[in-house]
């Protein structure tokens, strides 16, 4: 299975960059891994917070293939823990799930069209987080729950 990080946004502040090297390296020995940043909607700023989303939702349907597994997070999404998260991961590796997409949204969100299409909405925390940090905190967390699959000692339980 390949995993994608999709994020509307600009590039990763160098603390976050620094950060994601390490968790992206980590996660080479277990899965297929990438991030991919996808530049805001130009002219964002003269558009409605509605039809911004709208736009960023098309420009990642247009990405998507059929056979996409689609993790949206958002806040209103199941929350997990660690292990329940690494077992999501075994269960999609098991079902042969050519590739996951990770999808984190604009700064307003993600559109309905887009929550709808997703088959699993997930959220990290009732806390609001910059998404560049998200960024670093998911990364860690699919690096954390691939060591729980392979019995490692990096989580502790």
């Amino acid at each position: 299975m390949k995993i994608q990080l999709w994020s509307i946004g600009k590039e990763h502040d160098p603390y976050i960059r620094d950060g994601m090297t390490v968790f992206q390296k980590r996660l080479q020995h277990y899965v297929d891994f990438e991030v991919k940043l996808i530049p805001t909607v130009k002219q964002a700023a003269s558009l409605s917070i509605p039809e911004l989303k709208k736009q960023e939702a098309k420009l990642i349907m247009d990405l998507l293939q059929p056979t996409d597994f689609l993790l949206a997070l958002d806040e209103k999404g199941k929350m997990m823990t660690t292990v329940q998260f690494a077992d999501f991961l075994q269960q999609r590796t098991n079902a042969s799930t050519r590739q996951l997409i990770i999808l984190i949204g604009g700064a307003f969100g993600i559109d309905e069209t887009l929550l709808q299409r997703a088959q699993l909405k997930m959220s990290l925390s009732p806390l609001t987080f910059p998404h560049q940090l998200v960024r670093l905190i998911f990364t860690e967390q699919l690096y954390r729950a691939y060591t729980v699959l392979n019995r490692e000692k990096y989580h502790h339980q």
